[in-house]
């Protein structure tokens, strides 16, 4: 893994999919997500530090 690029690469893409639409679903897909997005940060946070 290259440092911080991973995260920003994620980020970037899960922008690009909000951005196309993706954000316009449900309050159940939202709360997936949102959910699925804490637990993707909290590992990377555990695995940098």
């Amino acid at each position: 893994m290259g440092g911080t690029g991973v995260i920003d690469q994620f980020l970037e893409v899960f922008t690009r999919y909000i951005d196309s639409g993706f954000g316009l679903l449900g309050g159940e897909v939202a709360f997936i997500a949102t959910t699925l997005i804490v637990i993707d940060v909290t590992l990377a946070a555990l695995f940098w530090s």
